[in-house]
């Protein structure tokens, strides 16, 4: 179907200065300062030795669900160069690239999710593909950001005609040609990897490669990228696009809007040079180049234009610039509970996904819990600690709080919470309290009083990124919204306890503190 990857192609055969096997980021902020941005800074670095390759490949393929693909030698190894080629001898391209991505990765993410694919692969296919060009065109005719072919984005409803018509170059439209695509081809495989390779390579040829395998499972990749049906530029593809599915996790994981640039000195490699002697001209070469530890000889990738060899090592640190950072306005929103009726009812349990910027105690404060409750409620925070999307149960919360977003009911009544075009966090927000309180207008406690831009912002931050409350959104942004989340006080201002012993069936603890 498609055309060879129109990116990282080429390059620069000069040497650079030194190569960082692991960019390790050294953070340079108090713990105070820390705990003000409620940041949960547990950097990690970008790795490339083969151990730590494989466990995320594998974390990543239990996160999409993949079970017809295995995760073998060869795969490890060859995603391992193209992280090192992508954040050390191409990082300056790569950095662009990321950058670029966020003019449009919102919208892709959200078409593809409505597809069920991974948002790794909707920042990695067009990473890979055009560098999240629209415009991009190949020398076969691929066009867009999706690299399309004009008989495919026909077939996927795409519009070509006369006077310049070319939905190709309309990266949404595309985005949803190329999610029906991808879905298509899980079908087909049973597979997400394998409907990647399908993209590039088409699904007749994955068939043909899959059958042409002899007694090999088949479904492992050291076959696959041996087999004499495909091009160089079509067994690079499937590693390129896993290398850069890793290197957006690291990305959100670690809040940051791009790498860091090392420094490096490196020679590019034509020919299958055996393995043993590189190691007896540079005897720290498996540390350097730990795609090459299992290797009899280098491949020459067609995609970097030969093999980059790494022959120094050096270390970068973090910079203040490729931390994604957090608006003043929004730190720390303070709860505001307001009215003096009574809570009647049992506590509620609610589910919270943890955003990049949240802590336990940032979450045990706007939730009006403690951190020793949320712990009580969630053992696995005891070991592992929180981590950006891991869902937490607080319970104790007011019986009448609803987790609201674009498809909603408020107090019986549907309602499409989302975002409209040009419209501010702030007017949101107070379009969102009306509807509350209109909604629910019957109920004896007043819901939304304590919903603020800065409570929407902390719960959506990941979606939001770095704004002001005037800043104009976009349309049909479908942001996660509390109606109510504390007890609210009662006329004698103490906290309105259970009202019935049923309460604690749900764990409420009024021995904990709270607040």
């Amino acid at each position: 179907m498609k055309s060879s990857s129109l990116f990282f192609k080429q390059i620069n055969k000069k040497s650079g200065s030194v190569f960082l096997i692991l960019i390790c980021f050294t953070m340079f902020q108090s713990s105070a300062a820390m705990a003000q941005n409620r940041v949960n800074l547990n950097l990690k670095p970008v790795a490339f030795d083969l151990n730590t390759v494989e466990n995320q490949l594998t974390e990543m393929m239990a996160d999409w669900g993949e079970t017809a693909f295995d995760v073998d030698d060869a795969l490890v190894r060859h995603v391992s160069y193209f992280i090192k080629y992508y954040a050390v001898q191409n990082v300056d391209k790569s950095n662009n690239i990321i950058r670029r991505s966020e003019k449009y990765l919102y919208d892709i993410k959200k078409i593809f999710k409505k597809y069920s694919i991974a948002e790794d692969v909707a920042f990695a296919l067009p990473f890979v593909e055009s560098g999240f060009n629209p415009g991009a065109l190949s020398n076969a005719g691929a066009l867009g950001m999706f690299q399309f072919l004009d008989t495919t984005a026909v077939h996927y409803g795409l519009k070509i005609g006369e006077n310049g018509l070319d939905e190709r170059k309309d990266y949404q439209k595309s985005a949803e040609a190329c999610a029906k695509y991808l879905r298509d081809n899980r079908r087909v495989f049973g597979s997400t990897v394998l409907s990647l390779a399908s993209y590039h390579h088409g699904t007749r040829m994955v068939t043909d490669v899959l059958l042409n395998c002899g007694d090999d499972p088949g479904r492992q990749f050291g076959p696959i990228f041996k087999n004499s049906l495909l091009g160089p530029f079509s067994r690079e593809y499937v590693p390129q696009c896993l290398a850069a599915s890793l290197i957006y996790r690291y990305l959100k994981q670690n809040r940051l809007v791009m790498l860091s640039v090392p420094g490096f000195e490196s020679k590019t490699l034509q020919a299958q040079t055996p393995v043993k002697s590189l190691k007896k001209m540079i005897p720290t070469l498996y540390k350097l180049n730990p795609d090459l530890e299992h290797a009899a000889s280098i491949y020459p990738y067609a995609s970097s234009n030969g093999y980059v060899l790494m022959t120094k090592i050096g270390y970068s640190s973090l910079t203040a610039e490729m931390i994604r950072t957090y608006p003043d306005w929004a730190k720390n929103p303070k709860p505001d509970p307001s009215g003096s009726t009574e809570v009647k009812g049992l506590p509620k349990t609610i589910h919270y996904v943890v955003q990049t910027h949240n802590d336990l105690s940032g979450i045990a404060d706007i939730f009006g819990t403690s951190v020793k409750a949320l712990k009580f409620s969630n053992r696995f925070l005891v070991k592992q600690g929180v981590h950006p999307g891991d869902v937490i149960e607080i319970k104790g919360m007011a019986p009448t709080t609803l987790a609201l977003d674009g498809k909603s009911t408020v107090c019986d009544t549907p309602r499409a919470l989302v975002t409209q075009e040009d419209e501010t966090l702030e007017t949101f927000c107070k379009r969102v309290v009306k509807t509350i309180r209109a909604d629910c207008s019957s109920s004896r406690w007043q819901m939304g009083a304590n919903l603020t831009p800065a409570l929407i912002y902390y719960w959506n931050y990941d979606v939001l990124g770095n704004i002001q409350p005037d800043t104009p959104l976009e349309g049909g942004m479908n942001l996660r919204i509390y109606s109510d989340y504390r007890w609210h006080k009662t006329a004698a201002g103490s906290q309105a306890p259970p009202a019935t012993p049923e309460a604690l069936d749900y764990r409420y603890n009024p021995s904990v503190p709270t607040g």
